[in-house]
């Protein structure tokens, strides 16, 4: 080597020709968190996304962390056939990943199911599965699933019309036969338009018709075809239908809810509010008979001179009237009371 050049390599230091190892090479852990820092929220979610359904050990991380959380895992079914058990439950929702736990819920009185049940996945990503389709069939009837804890966000839950215009997509069902069955109501009204849940009104102990049905269609055009005719012949019996009304609204004026056991059709008288009087003539005669002595005039007797004398001066007689009016009026409310 030259010497000059020899000179210059020993002032600058030994430069190393070997090439680098491979620990030079990777990123540690520390690496990549200084350049995961600075991006933002919805870029992590992208790439952690990409590496979830590309390589399944990202997949069983995320699973370690989510299934910790129970509300991630539980669902709640409602709208179940009275005939609805825990069997067929389960093999419904099993079809959608492995279960923990699928339960009915039944009157201990009938040992019928009550409507409704629980189901538990052993992952998160496989309940959110079965949330994709909220409204499944099961026995013959229209379901619905959501998250079981209360105010849980269940992104496929609410439909792309929300809840708040489900009074759009809501219909009622009156003089709807007694030995119809929920199936064959089911069928005659599915012909307008995919429907979210129902029939609702049917006897959860028995599972018979009570007389009237409610369904909720998907979109406000599947309501809209099937409220075109209010009137519909099925198997010979005429039922009638129209825009259910929810009892926020009835409460403004905006209609009444018909109750359990209607089928009729019409809406019914307007219920008695708080604070209301309605007389009740078999209990009023009971207690008249029992006070027969009591009278207006006796108890004007009763009252003696002082209330209803008087002197010849106008005021003094309209003294002497408001007092008999504010006397009368107490004995009145005295008297209801004890009827009442």
């Amino acid at each position: 080597m030259d010497s000059t050049k020899k000179r210059k390599t020993e002032e600058n230091g030994d430069v190393s020709t070997a090439p680098p190892s491979s620990q030079s090479t990777t990123l540690t852990p520390e690496d990549f968190r200084k350049l995961l820092q600075p991006m933002s929220h919805d870029h992590l979610v992208e790439i952690l996304q990409n590496a979830v359904v590309r390589h399944p050990d990202v997949l069983e991380s995320l699973r370690h962390v989510t299934n910790r959380d129970l509300t991630l895992r539980k669902l709640f079914v409602r709208g179940l056939s009275a005939d609805t058990t825990t069997d067929s439950l389960r093999s419904v929702f099993s079809s959608f990943g492995d279960l923990d736990e699928a339960i009915v819920i039944f009157d201990k009185a009938t040992g019928k199911s009550k409507g409704y049940g629980f189901v538990t996945f052993k992952h998160a990503d496989e309940a959110l599965i079965a949330l994709r389709e909220p409204s499944k069939k099961i026995d013959g009837r229209v379901t619905v699933t959501q998250y079981a804890a209360a105010g849980h966000y269940a992104p496929f839950n609410s439909s792309s019309n929300g809840s708040a215009d489900v009074s759009a997509r809501k219909i009622y069902v009156g003089t709807v036969p007694f030995d119809i069955s929920s199936e064959r109501l089911l069928a005659a009204f599915s012909a307008f338009g995919e429907i979210e849940e129902g029939p609702l009104g049917f006897d959860k102990a028995t599972g018979k018709s009570k007389g009237f049905a409610f369904f909720v269609y998907k979109t406000e055009e599947g309501a809209k075809a099937a409220l075109a005719e209010p009137m519909k012949n099925i198997d010979g019996h005429q039922v009638t239908c129209k825009l259910a009304v929810d009892n926020k609204k009835s409460k403004h004026g905006g209609g009444t809810q018909v109750p359990p056991g209607d089928n009729s059709g019409i809406p019914p008288t307007q219920q008695m509010q708080p604070g209301m009087f309605r007389p009740q003539p078999q209990l009023v005669a009971s207690k008249l008979s029992r006070n027969a002595s009591w009278s207006p005039s006796r108890q004007f007797a009763l009252w003696g001179p002082s209330t209803t004398a008087s002197s010849g001066s106008p005021n003094a007689k309209r003294s002497t009237r408001r007092n008999v009016s504010g006397t009368l009026l107490k004995s009145l409310r005295s008297f209801l009371a004890q009827m009442l």
